[in-house]
């Protein structure tokens, strides 16, 4: 046979058929569990810690409107202790009154200075000055920044 008839006979070269995504290997769908698993973990903690949360917004929200009103350091008191109540133990806070009281809340937010929430001590006074600027800021500040065990 001539060479140029068997070159003839030959057929066109086929390129293969393209890969396909799916079905995937047994290791990207152990990949795929593993990050999803991850994910739902993160957003069931991210969920509980806003759920933990929520106390801090409503009493930030509670002082925002407290200061709009220009209320008393008897509302101011009442809503840094019925915050304090639903982080610390009712034992621990219940009972606190006069310097014992705002050095409580500077113990539990180290952000606070030394002299901050002085003014709570005068709650039982018969004529207590009027909350600050600065007095709201520090409940503000107190607000979002305490420390509670996580104990």
């Amino acid at each position: 046979m001539n060479p140029e008839q068997l070159l003839e006979q030959l057929a066109p070269l086929r390129a293969p058929d393209a890969i396909g995504l799916l079905p995937l290997a047994p290791g990207w769908w152990v990949v795929i569990a593993i990050l999803a698993i991850a994910v739902g973990t993160l957003l069931y903690f991210a969920f509980r810690r806003y759920q933990r949360a929520a106390y801090r917004r409503a009493g930030v929200q509670w002082l925002t409107e407290l200061e709009a009103e220009s209320a008393d350091v008897q509302l101011l008191s009442r809503a840094l202790k019925t915050t304090a109540l639903k982080a610390y133990s009712p034992n621990t806070v219940a009972g606190l009154s006069g310097d014992d009281w705002p050095n409580f809340l500077r113990q539990t937010c180290s952000k606070l200075d030394n002299d901050a929430l002085t003014i709570l001590s005068q709650v039982h006074h018969a004529d207590p000055e009027s909350p600050t600027i600065v007095d709201w800021y520090h409940a503000r500040l107190w607000m979002k920044q305490h420390e509670v065990s996580s104990a």
